[in-house]
């Protein structure tokens, strides 16, 4: 009986890897795949298939462009000559074509990985719409597709910055929601910059930083707190800051 139990079992294996079809690969042949590494804990698989910029929390405040490192990879065998493979823009993608260049798709001689730079310019549409970008791999006389997962990437880009939930209580300290201020106070006010304890419970530190703000607006209760306020406040009155980098607009300062 339990022969014929094992027997059953291995049988259903069998059918079942016939019906996934697993693909095989020559290693007398070279292939090529997205390499963006996924760092989060409950990662399925070594590399993204998706990722996400927004010009609204880049921590240089105006800037104009960004470039986007991809790596890319391959499988099979170097060469001592430069190789270039082939990338496209899915139809599926969303954007303006204006605002985005890639750069030339290339393995350089006797390298297993390379970089596909992607660059995007901060066009004021995007402070109201996400656009995305749809890239593909594609077979050529250099590379096939590597591993399917990875053949394509999806980069979504933007500038929108939401208010967060806090603003409001703190708005006699912030002023008017602008989100230069808000990405200002992310760099200034980042976790493990203030290690205060909690003050009803005596958690030690660091619990408070930008997305988590004191639950009282009172600067006795919260004094590392409020020192980082005057320096963000010092930083606009050192630094001259434009709403969305309109200059027609009165410059940002805090009360």
């Amino acid at each position: 009986m339990k022969r014929i139990i094992l027997l059953s079992i291995s049988f259903l294996l069998f059918l079942g890897c016939k019906e996934l079809e697993l693909q095989e690969f020559d290693l007398k042949n070279a292939y090529v795949s997205f390499a963006l590494p996924d760092r989060s804990i409950t990662a399925k698989e070594p590399f993204l298939d998706s990722t996400i910029y927004s010009f609204a929390v880049d921590t240089v405040i105006g800037i104009k462009s960004k470039t986007l490192a991809i790596p890319i990879k391959i499988g099979g065998v170097v060469n001592a000559k430069d190789r270039k493979y082939s990338v496209e823009i899915d139809p599926s993608s969303d954007y303006d074509p204006e605002l985005v260049s890639l750069s030339e798709p290339i393995i350089r001689a006797n390298k297993y990985e390379d970089t596909l730079f992607v660059s995007i310019k901060r066009g004021s549409e995007l402070l109201n719409k996400e656009m995305s970008l749809v890239l593909r791999l594609n077979s050529n006389e250099n590379f096939n597709v590597g591993h399917l997962h990875n053949s394509l990437l999806t980069i979504k880009f933007n500038d929108i910055l939401l208010i967060p939930f806090w603003w409001n209580d703190w708005q006699m300290y912030f002023g008017p929601y602008y989100k230069e201020v808000y990405q200002q106070w992310m760099v200034i006010y980042h976790l493990g910059s203030d290690m205060s304890s909690d003050i009803y419970t005596g958690a030690p530190g660091p619990i408070y930083f930008w997305k988590n703000m004191p639950e009282s607006v009172e600067p006795e209760w919260y004094p590392i707190t409020f020192m980082h306020i005057s320096l963000l406040k010092k930083y606009f009155e050192d630094h001259v800051v434009y709403p969305n980098g309109d200059n027609t607009q009165e410059r940002i300062l805090l009360p």
